[in-house]
């Protein structure tokens, strides 16, 4: 996928909140079934099975809680009342149709559509089977229990949805500033875009914005993660969410609340889970032979037990009816995805936006990991140290320097045109040719200059008086003779050595390479300073991601390469790798980058957090859904041996099911989660 592409928010249509109500009310289940209703023939074209119900919710309505009660009150009356059997019968009869009326709909639409594997169909054959048997009280309480079922489900995924969301965005009525234009202290005047407000000690941010006026500190916890307040000052930019500490500000709001970063991230993270990983589709496809294989057992052991251990068939049918209701899978499937929702929630919460549940998935395999040198391992800008040459003076050294580097745009360049200071007069370049990761080959007032490392002055062949020195040096000759040479410094961000360590340490990253444009000698002094073996130098963008393709072909297939780059790095990186992963995502300000993995700060470390709140993730769903299929095999069994009638068979499975959901808040709250807002 091409890097202009991976960024893909899916689109859902949502109800309105009247009638999300009325249907509640009404406890029509259309649009409830309908996001779990294909949980087979949907997932055969490939949709996802959203936990939508967690986006709104209302409690269930009057029409749904009397049907019920009444229901219960029949079933009560007809087991305490000396009734004729045949009007005890009627009086259940007519209990179960109150409760599951709707039920029998919804499974005549199943079959008429060719879905034959639903909860719904499965728990009306179910009831229908034990009144036919004569067990009308489990006829009756099935309907009843799989409506309860419902109910809690709905209330369920919109807790679980609702506190993973607060994660991702802050609840918008903190957020607050006070409109310069009418003063207004409640904040809740319209923001647009060019609006100047006054932000002071304890609000929140409420959009983007840029400091015109004023200094201090504010907490960027909630958008990066991390906790340590910033110091602020006039042209720097204020994020919606961050809050402000100390001092006060005026500034300009450049993106209006509903587009700020934070609504950006929010936006794609709610709809992140949209994607259908690869371990979901494998889960999919082994719950899709549950009911058959329920089915199957069902059949066994109304051939066998009559047959072979001489109990009546009415025996054989009150074990099968409990493995009938509970072989639906739909709890399982509901549970996967949020579970992927939850690990990208985590990760939201130290600064890191995870595109969708596929990179999720991709990235609990990194097994190696590629650094674009420049802005991600070292500090983007070089400086200039010292001046050597016996040619001329130092300050016309760097003159002539800076007007061969004029038309360059290498960090070694910006790094010589900085020292230097004054303006270029760029009518006096000309046949300027650049050799990437080399040097520079120009005429300046009519004077052939080469500057470059010490290697392109040997491919010219000037000869470096002296001897080659070790470092970021820069040499310069002068009409094919050596004029001296200017020593740069490079230093290695705060973190990258530890990254690199952790990486290999704790993270169990097998390969750790980096990619640069600059020189050989400059990058083998990084790469020794940071413990890193492979490195790649003097690299145009395109031979960046040849190098790339040419890592990820030499480690396991089922392993996948992370490309790490600041957002001055090459696309063609980020495009060549499984995984792009992007750092320092607040210097664009209110653009969110699209790669697959945006590290809101300017930091590598975390990238360690990135692969074990991917593996936690991943390890979550695998053991939620074994759990969840262990606990049905285990009903199975007791069924089997005529221990768990239909009801008792029905509680468990429903429990088993919320309890995966429910847990998944434990992928937040087990790895220090924290609430953005506090």
């Amino acid at each position: 996928m091409k890097f202009s592409e991976k960024l893909h928010i899916s689109s859902r249509k949502k109800s309105s909140g009247s009638n999300i109500a009325d249907e509640d009310k009404n406890r029509d289940f259309t649009e409830k079934e309908n996001v779990a209703s294909n949980a087979f023939g949907a997932q055969d074209t490939g949709e996802r099975l959203y936990p939508s119900l967690g986006e709104n919710y209302s409690k269930p309505g009057i029409a749904i809680i009397l049907r019920l009660s009444l229901s219960v009150i029949l079933l009560v009356l007809s087991i305490v009342l000396e009734l004729a059997d045949s009007t005890s019968m009627w009086i259940k009869a007519v209990a179960a149709l109150i409760a599951g009326y709707d039920l029998i709909i919804f499974s005549f639409n199943d079959i008429v559509k060719g879905i034959y594997l639903r909860e719904n169909l499965l728990v009306v054959v179910a009831a229908i089977i034990s009144f036919v048997i004569g067990r009308e009280v489990e006829a009756v309480i099935a309907p009843i229990l799989l409506q309860v079922s419902y109910i809690a489900r709905d209330y369920v995924l919109y807790r679980t949805r609702r506190t993973i969301c607060e994660v991702i965005e802050p609840d918008d009525t903190i957020l607050q500033a006070m409109p310069i234009e009418n003063d207004a202290p409640d904040g809740k005047a319209d923001l647009s875009k060019g609006d100047t407000i006054i932000i002071d000690a304890g609000m929140f941010v409420p959009a983007d914005c840029v400091i015109t006026e004023g200094s201090g500190k504010a907490d960027f916890t909630f958008i990066t993660g991390e906790n340590t307040p910033k110091s602020l000052t006039k042209g720097d930019f204020l994020p919606a969410g961050s809050k402000c500490t100390d001092g006060n500000f005026t500034a300009e709001v450049c993106n209006a609340p509903e587009s700020s970063l934070y609504k950006q991230i929010s936006s794609v993270l709610k709809s992140g889970y949209g994607q259908m990983t690869a371990a979901e589709k494998a889960w999919t496809a082994a719950t899709k032979l549950m009911v058959p294989f329920s089915l199957t057992v069902c059949a066994a052991l109304l051939l066998i037990l009559p047959l072979v251990f001489d109990y009546s068939l009415t025996e054989a049918f009150r074990r099968v009816v409990t493995i009938i209701a509970i072989s639906s899978p739909i709890g399982i499937l509901i549970a996967i995805p949020l579970s992927y929702f939850s690990g990208i929630a985590l990760a939201r919460s130290k600064g890191i936006v995870l595109r969708d549940s596929k990179v999720v998935e991709k990235s609990s395999v990194i097994k190696a990991v590629v650094f674009n040198k420049a802005g991600t391992l070292t500090e983007k800008n070089y400086s200039v140290t010292d001046i050597k040459t016996d040619k001329m003076d130092p300050a016309t050294f760097l003159k002539v320097a800076a007007h061969a580097e004029a038309n360059s745009q290498s960090n070694v360049a910006k790094a010589i045109l900085s020292a230097y200071g004054e303006e270029i007069s760029k009518e006096l370049v000309q046949n300027f040719t650049e050799y990437p990761g080399k040097g520079v080959s120009v005429t300046v007032d009519g004077i052939q200059i080469i500057l470059g490392s010490a290697e392109f002055m040997a491919e010219k062949g000037v000869p470096v008086s002296g001897g080659v020195y070790e470092g970021n040096v820069v040499y310069m000759a002068v009409n094919d003779i050596y004029a001296g040479k200017i020593s740069l410094s490079e230093a290695v961000t705060r973190d990258a050595s530890d990254t690199v360590h952790r990486l290999s340490a704790t993270a169990g990253i097998e390969r750790i390479a980096m990619v640069s444009g600059d020189g050989r000698e400059r990058d083998r002094i990084v790469a020794n300073e940071l413990a890193i073996d492979e490195y790649y130098a003097e690299c145009l963008p395109e031979e960046k991601a040849q190098r790339i393709r040419g890592l990820k072909e030499r480690i396991d297939s089922r392993s996948t390469l992370a490309f790490v780059g600041s957002p001055d790095a090459p696309n063609e990186g980020f495009d060549a790798a499984d995984i792009g992963i992007m750092i320092n995502g607040i210097s664009c300000r209110s653009a969110l980058p699209q790669a697959d993995v945006v590290i809101i700060p300017n930091s590598t470390a975390p990238i360690t957090s990135i692969i074990r709140i991917a593996r936690v993730t991943n390890r979550f769903v695998f053991w939620g859904a074994m759990s969840c299929c262990l606990v049905k095999f285990f009903i199975i069994i007791l069924a089997s041996f005529g221990i768990a009638p239909i009801w008792f068979g029905m509680l468990i499975d429903t429990c088993a099911s919320l309890g995966f959901i429910i847990s998944c808040l434990n992928i937040i709250s087990r790895n220090g989660f924290k609430k953005a807002a506090e």
